[in-house]
């Protein structure tokens, strides 16, 4: 799936993407966060030149589908974390 195709699948969702400034979460990384409320997808734009955003959004697609029920939500935040990582390798590929 190209990145053209992520931003497609979210869009179809009914899902917003913004690339906003989420502050310092020093020392942790936020890189993205899915908002059920949007719904919206947003991408720290303090992290913008040292990642892939296409994957973030992918992962935080995986999030949506968690909340809307398409997939069923695992208890631990590390194994739903995984599950999102996975699903945005699967969506994109290896790239």
């Amino acid at each position: 799936m190209s990145a053209r195709d992520v931003r497609a699948l979210a869009a179809a969702y009914g899902i917003g993407v913004e690339i906003v400034d989420l502050g310092d979460w020093r020392p942790a990384r936020l890189i993205a966060e899915y908002d059920p409320d949007g719904p919206a997808i947003r991408v720290n734009a303090r992290e913008i030149s040292r990642i892939d955003v296409e994957r973030a959004i992918a992962h935080e697609l995986y999030h949506h589908r968690e909340a809307i029920g398409a997939v069923p939500r695992l208890c631990g935040r590390d194994e739903r974390e995984r599950a999102a990582d996975a699903f945005a390798a699967e969506l994109l590929g290896a790239r």
